[in-house]
């Protein structure tokens, strides 16, 4: 049997979860959606993800204290982070390292491509996982 993955998408702008959302669940993904920091956390605590995207500038608790808090906590810090968003600065993209990200993709991307980034990182927790 197949593995479904479940991958939480976390962003403050609607058309966002819902492009990006869609285009996952066509190529067969499990998309939980949340809009906030605060919420993701709860979210991935509740569903357990096996990738979380997560954009940087949002309301209440940014994309990096996020990934911070899932990183601090011992039942989420294995998940997959990935930073998918429009600040494309140096520094962002240190600082989402920095925080325990495990990728960091600007927008606009085309949805192909981030489909292949996507199954890229999921294929490492597959070489994790011993029979």
């Amino acid at each position: 049997m197949e593995q479904v993955y479940k991958i939480l998408i976390v962003d403050d702008e609607l058309d966002i979860l819902e492009f990006v959302g869609y285009n996952l669940k066509k190529e067969g993904f499990q998309v939980f959606t949340a809009n906030n920091g605060m919420e993701a956390i709860r979210l991935a605590e509740e569903v357990m993800p096996h990738l979380i995207l997560l954009d940087v500038m949002m309301p209440e608790m940014d994309g990096i204290e996020t990934c911070e808090v899932i990183r601090q906590n011992p039942k989420l810090k294995n998940i997959l982070v990935a930073f998918l968003t429009a600040r494309g600065e140096d520094y962002s993209q240190i600082a989402g390292f920095e925080a325990g990200g495990d990728d960091y993709i600007a927008k606009p991307i085309k949805p192909k491509v981030l489909v292949s980034r996507i199954k890229a990182m999921l294929k490492r927790l597959d070489s994790n996982i011993v029979d």
